[in-house]
């Protein structure tokens, strides 16, 4: 088969200066952490051997596209409003950035990452999210099936099944040939129809619950961010990624220019964290530069 594209790594990085989540606003910061908190929350998940969920809500916009025709115009126009949001759960993120890349995302993300082999995170269960834009079509269609599934119910086939039960109560006084036998076969078939609401709200429950789980995978963006979000490549996990060292490929640091050299102090303290020395500790200036 050959070599991959140049698009396509083995190694999936994970950046520990990315920007801090605003909550006031729902979004990401636009800058990246300083490089005393990144370098202090690679030593913690290297410490920890987990990569936490992070507080990163993906916000998923849908345009509802809801028009009206305005008499004084003559014209169509767009309903202010006509535009929902829907919120993913809490995820932990991982991006597929080829090494020749990468230098690209520092400028959002920092330069302290780690980087873990795609195996590794194949088998834990991360997996890329679906990109797509704002006002796209697809997005309206979740919107419909989401908002049906909360429309749909068993509390009406409840309703018919109680209704039923109280004639058939209204009917155990009557004598006719065949009563008991009659009751019996009604009763036992309200019982069924009871039975099929429960697996229908069971059934309905379930699949809201797996809507949900595959809202945190979907990825949206505007028309101008091709170049920073679409560009991220990230794969998600809604649950923390407990690692093991022989899952990671790669750690890197910057050798810190001015102030702090964080990549000497990294390599005092590796000892301590137990790496074993099949785990390349690379120089960000370094491997950009080679």
């Amino acid at each position: 088969m050959g070599q991959p594209p140049g698009t396509v790594s083995r190694i999936l990085w994970h950046f520990t200066g990315g920007p801090a989540w605003n909550s006031i606003e729902n979004c990401q910061g636009s800058k990246p952490k300083p490089r005393e908190e990144a370098y202090k929350a690679l030593l913690s998940i290297l410490e920890s051997k987990e990569l936490h969920l992070g507080q990163y809500r993906e916000l998923v916009k849908v345009d509802l596209a809801k028009r009206r025709h305005n008499k004084r115009t003559g014209k169509m126009e767009k309903i202010k409003g006509a535009t929902v949001t829907m919120t993913s759960s809490r995820v932990c993120c991982l991006s597929d950035i080829p090494v020749a890349h990468l230098s690209y995302h520092a400028k959002r993300y920092g330069k302290f990452a780690l980087g873990f082999h795609r195996d590794a995170a194949v088998r834990h269960g991360f997996n890329p999210v679906f990109y797509t834009i704002h006002k796209a079509h697809v997005l309206r269609s979740l919107r419909h099936v989401y908002r049906q599934m909360g429309r749909a119910g068993a509390n009406s086939i409840d309703s018919v099944a109680d209704d039923i039960d109280s004639s058939i109560s209204d009917l155990k006084g009557l004598e006719c040939d065949n009563s008991r036998e009659v009751q019996r076969s009604l009763d036992r078939s309200v019982d069924d129809l009871k039975d099929e609401a429960r697996t229908i709200e069971d059934a309905i429950s379930d699949a809201r619950e797996s809507f949900s789980e595959f809202l945190a995978f979907v990825k949206t963006f505007d028309n101008e961010e091709f170049s920073s979000i679409y560009c991220e490549r990230e794969w998600r996990s809604t649950k923390a990624f407990s690692f093991d060292v022989e899952d990671l490929a790669m750690i890197v640091l910057p050798k810190g220019g001015t102030g702090t050299h964080y990549f000497n102090e990294f390599v005092d303290r590796a000892r301590t964290l137990k790496l074993p020395r099949s785990i390349p500790v690379v120089p960000w200036e370094d491997l950009i530069e080679h």
